[in-house]
């Protein structure tokens, strides 16, 4: 193989798979040096995006060194070998709160968890707390060091925003008396910088709220915030020029009224909002920020409905990622979330802005989990009473067991996902651990399977798979998870209780 020109011997070594090039470089000094050319670990980077918790772009590794590619490629190799496998050892992030109304009081001590750039865990409290904590290397032991702290007995944090170039960390809190709402912001770049001084949070904006509403996003690039209370409208705020503007929502079912709103987010001149039964886009109001350019044309509202069936009060969603060419304009991310008689859903999003603004809803996979089967509801009813009619089945299959589902979580590029439930046959909880194998790019066609017919078709070879999977934690039944988060390139698992106790998994 020495005699065979460079160029071939790349070619050669870029079918190989990670382990046999790191042998080979054991072998002599010649073969040695090619192991170490950039061109190598980009081609096999193209050849193993499944392993990858994200598709990389070329302008995305246009400034990354051999070294660098290198050892991406092998921490992706090995996270993606030990993701679905059983987790024995665990680490108390944060111990629970010590207070008398721990066990009386209705609010989860636990609000939101994140990883922030697979570096920090940001952990939002009910109670005015806030904690970014450091987290340690991939393999490494796992430590947690506190960066930022913040605690306030008058305003609770309610949402969070990364700003696109990952340098800005924003985080919005509300009054107690549900009257304003302040906007505080941490520089990342800061905390990394080997500059003296701790990190602190910077007040950047606060803003009257009227009537009493819940923040259910912000955007801190374009400095906006929105709320909503009713399923009737949502309201926009810049809290830099205090704009304001109102937006109706659809109501074109009498379903609707009860279609309340569950997560949103902006995706450039639209904001995409997720309700029980529907996918909306409205579009962005046009006197509310300068960071969306002027458009010659009028943008159309955009609706996705679910079957009848599905009714989705919570779902987790993964960053959006935008077209980098000028034609099309086009947004996407992924989206989990659970219905209480059906089961897990995993799904695709797809917003199209130009040339022809269109909103698809491609389902990925499914977990079907909580159907009670027909012969515990008979075994549970008088012998005279006529059988119940069946629940819609997904795709044709039964559970035999009635599983709870309390939280579910997908990590930022929806590649890696966990949920946490109990079956009525387990006296523990357990985490469980999948992923998506599956190219989004090719669930455009699958957005037919999205009606009541096909939910129950067992015949059509294009359905969503059945997403495998895989309990990899146990934890105590009185450990009440209420919170969850997922880190994809470290293959790190957040856990957060009721009580406020954040462990590591």
């Amino acid at each position: 193989m020495q005699n065979l020109p460079v160029e071939l011997q790349l070619q050669i070594a870029s079918f190989l798979d990670v382990e046999t090039i790191l042998s080979l470089r054991k072998t002599c000094t010649s073969l040695s040096q090619f192991t170490h050319a950039r061109s190598l670990w980009l081609s096999l980077m193209s050849r193993m995006p499944h392993a990858l918790p994200w598709p990389r772009s070329e302008s995305d590794t246009a400034t990354l060194s051999s070294l660098q590619l290198e050892h991406m490629i092998k921490t992706a190799v090995r996270v993606e070998q030990i993701w679905l496998l059983p987790r024995k050892d665990s680490f108390l992030v944060q111990d629970r709160y010590d207070s008398d109304d721990t066990v009386g009081n209705s609010i989860p001590r636990i609000r939101h968890l994140a990883f922030i750039f697979d570096q920090y865990l940001l952990a939002l409290g009910s109670e005015g707390k806030i904690n970014l904590w450091k987290i340690s290397d991939v393999f490494a032991p796992f430590a947690a060091e506190v960066v930022v702290t913040y605690a306030s007995s008058t305003w609770y944090p309610s949402a969070y925003h990364l700003n696109a170039v990952g340098s800005v960390l924003a985080i919005v809190l509300t009054h107690v008396e549900l009257i304003a709402a302040r906007v505080l912001t941490i520089s990342l770049d800061a905390l990394n910088s080997s500059e003296s001084g701790s990190p602190r949070l910077v007040t950047q904006g606060e803003f009257s709220i009227f009537p009493p509403q819940v923040i259910r996003a912000i955007d801190a690039d374009l400095e906006l915030a929105l709320l909503s209370n009713t399923a009737s409208s949502f309201d926009v705020v810049n809290w830099r020029t205090k704009a304001q503007a109102t937006v109706a929502l659809r109501a074109n079912d009498p379903g609707d009224l009860w279609n309340g709103i569950t997560a949103m987010r902006i995706c450039g001149p639209y904001i995409l909002v997720f309700r029980m039964h529907t996918v909306e886009a409205y579009p962005l109001p046009p006197h509310i920020t300068f960071g969306v350019e002027e458009r010659s044309d009028i943008l159309p509202q955009l609706t996705f409905r679910f079957p009848h069936t599905m009714t989705y009060r919570r779902v987790s969603l993964t960053r959006n990622t935008c077209a980098e060419d000028d034609e099309p304009e086009i947004y996407e991310l992924s989206a989990l979330a659970n219905d209480l008689f059906h089961g897990i859903f995993h799904f695709h999003v797809k917003l199209t802005v130009h040339p022809l603004p269109s909103l698809s809803v491609s389902p990925l996979g499914v977990r079907p989990m909580a159907i009670t089967s027909p012969q515990f509801i008979s075994a549970t009813l008088p012998v005279d009473f006529p059988p119940p009619l069946a629940l819609p089945v997904p795709f044709g299959t039964v559970q035999d067991t009635r599983t709870f589902v309390s939280v579910w979580a997908l990590g930022d590029h929806g590649r890696r996902g966990v949920w946490v439930a109990r079956s009525r046959t387990n006296m523990s909880r357990s985490v469980v651990a999948f992923t998506n194998p599956r190219d989004v790019s090719n669930t455009v066609g699958e957005a037919r399977i999205w009606s009541n017919d096909s939910l129950q078709a067992n015949d059509d070879p294009e359905r969503p798979r059945l997403i495998d999977g895989q309990v990899i934690h146990n934890i105590p039944l009185r450990d009440d998870i209420t919170v969850c988060a997922v880190s994809e390139t470290t293959g790190k698992i957040a856990l957060g209780s009721w009580a406020g106790s954040i462990t590591m998994i």
